[in-house]
């Protein structure tokens, strides 16, 4: 199966961006933000990143400062920056901007399942609508230059699965590329993705097919595009899980020994976060996100749900640095913390190739 692995495609391509590993990023909403996204970057095997979703309302120097949801660093090129809304001129506008602050590919969100978004008929919502996605998508791709992408679900409900209808009109809009995550608005992040129903979207247009839902290890991305013949791999909650993925799925596909992050490498991580965001951010926002992330964060060791309440409890950043740092000691026993190895500059991946 290695050798299988092997043979597979690393790459596909969004009209002139090479996307080399052809694995990448989910943008996920309060978690994807340029901290998260260059400490997965740090650790090496991701092929592109994506900003937050964004209101395309929201883009305007004002409620930027204020948001701060589409900051970004030099080095996290390629980086595409996601929008939703619900009004095609509004969301053109807003595409436009977002250009001009440099984004190299504009994604547009048609998947999101929460309430308070599908309520102002973003997300999700759109699915119920196709003729009005159509206008939406064909006025962003007529807006602006760069490629733009669409990521959606299979349907409404299972009622009305129109998976392979919105993945034509995206291709016929002028979209570059597609992510799909195979549940539907109502499942929410219910019951199991059915990948079948992304194969399915692969057959029906020949843009580049991204699938996404419920990749949770190297195998696990790996067979799936044996299986379906999809052009690439999006990992959310599986990131956040084990952010060491990319690099394991990397190392799967090349016959390499699969790294596994020891108690050591998984203080380290939680530490570097910590740093890293207050570096750009309050300490109380700081507070949050590694709340957020401690809770999804596979520790895998005994007594990990205490260090969850704990960190998740704590009144301060230094007290959560004290509880991470008292939890993982006994595991170190002496041993020197070290960094995960960085790829060089030059061997950077997800790197803008002109094609």
């Amino acid at each position: 199966m290695t050798d299988h692995f092997q043979n597979l495609p690393d790459s596909y391509q969004i009209r002139h961006i090479t996307i080399r590993p052809n694995i990448v990023l989910a943008p996920m909403a309060g978690v994807t933000d340029s901290v998260f996204r260059r400490l997965l970057l740090s650790l090496g095997g991701l092929g592109l990143v994506t900003t937050e979703m964004t209101n395309a309302a929201s883009v305007t120097p004002k409620a930027m400062q204020r948001h701060r949801l589409l900051d970004y660093l030099p080095e996290e090129r390629p980086i595409a920056m996601q929008l939703s809304g619900s009004e095609p001129e509004l969301v053109a506008a807003a595409a436009r901007q977002v250009e001009a602050l440099g984004a190299d590919i504009i994604d547009f969100n048609c998947g999101c399942p929460s309430p308070k978004v599908t309520g102002g008929g973003h997300g999700s919502a759109l699915l119920k609508d196709l003729p009005k996605l159509s206008r939406m998508l064909t006025a962003i791709t007529q807006a602006v230059s760069v490629p733009v992408t669409l990521k959606f679900r299979a349907g409404w409900d299972e009622d009305s699965l129109n998976y392979r209808e919105t993945a034509r009109v995206a291709e016929e809009a002028g979209i570059s590329a597609i992510a799909l995550h195979p549940r539907t608005k109502v499942q929410g992040y219910a019951g199991s993705a059915d990948w079948e129903r992304i194969a399915q979207a692969k057959a029906a247009v020949s843009i580049p097919v991204i699938g996404s839902g419920d990749v949770k290890s190297a195998e696990d991305a790996l067979q799936r595009l044996v299986e379906t013949g999809v052009d690439g791999i999006m990992i959310g909650r599986g990131a956040m899980a084990n952010p060491w993925i990319f690099r394991q799925i990397k190392q799967l596909r090349a016959g390499e020994p699969v790294f596994q992050p020891q108690p050591a490498d998984k203080r380290w991580l939680l530490l570097r976060y910590l740093d890293m965001l207050l570096e750009t951010m309050p300490e109380h926002h700081t507070m949050g996100k590694l709340k957020q992330l401690i809770g999804q964060f596979y520790v895998g060791l005994p007594g990990s749900a205490a260090l969850r309440r704990d960190v998740q409890h704590a009144k301060s950043t230094a007290e959560q640095r004290q509880i991470i740092e008292a939890y993982f000691e006994p595991y170190l026993a002496g041993r020197m913390v070290t960094p995960p190895i960085v790829e060089a500059p030059e061997e950077l991946e997800g790197a803008l190739v002109e094609s």
